[in-house]
């Protein structure tokens, strides 16, 4: 990672702890911190594991819009980052009763390690396709639910761990909505399987976090 993806890591984990404890006290939002770094951290960590075996690189950078129609000329000038905007302005509006946890966005890039062999004489590039556009995104989010599970299976007993249980099933719910360059969204359009079958677990799981956590 390089210092301006450190950085946009590093705003979402402050934004993530600001939105989850909204108007409940700095101590809270210390807490707020650990639980964001552990969420975020499992969700990047298992991208870029995945990336890297299949020959893929990422990056993570704050959610932003740049484009607003479908002609050349629909474009902002500069990217409006509404990753930070959004959960901010609805954690304010709605006096922290919605917890928006919608920050990052992955681009997905080939590596030169997939350079085919020569042939007669000439390079053949792999190009990323749309199922690993899918499948990248979909690891990060499966891992957040997997601990979530385990956490809750073996941990329960303990306060800090069943929020960051919580927490990872709402991270996974927000971040599969289809909206612009979210995770959901590129999920969706490489596999519409795999991306249903994530909001199905998902929506289990957080109905389980709402009526038993």
């Amino acid at each position: 990672m390089d210092i301006k993806e450190v950085s946009h890591l590093v705003i979402s984990i402050v934004l993530f702890a600001f939105v989850i404890s909204f108007l409940q006290g700095i101590e809270i939002f210390a807490i707020g911190l650990l639980i964001a770094f552990v969420i975020l951290g499992v969700n990047v960590l298992v991208k870029e594991f995945v990336a890297s075996s299949l020959d893929a690189k990422i990056e993570n950078k704050i959610w932003h819009l740049q484009r607003w129609g479908w002609y050349e000329r629909s474009y902002f000038k500069k990217p409006i980052p509404v990753g930070v905007i959004i959960p901010f302005l609805l954690s304010i509006l709605s006096f922290g009763a919605i917890a928006c946890l919608t920050f990052l966005q992955t681009n997905i890039e080939a590596t030169p390690a997939r350079v085919a062999k020569r042939r007669g004489g000439a390079r053949r590039f792999a190009e990323v396709t749309e199922w690993h556009h899918a499948a990248i995104p979909a690891a990060g989010i499966g891992a957040n639910l997997i601990f979530a599970l385990l956490f809750y299976i073996f941990f329960r007993n303990i306060p800090l761990v069943l929020d960051i249980a919580k927490f990872s099933v709402y991270y996974s719910m927000w971040n599969l909505l289809p909206l612009g360059q979210l995770d959901g969204t590129k999920i969706l359009f490489g596999s519409r399987i795999l991306w249903l079958f994530l909001v199905i677990i998902s929506l289990i799981f957080t109905l389980i976090s709402v009526f038993l956590i």
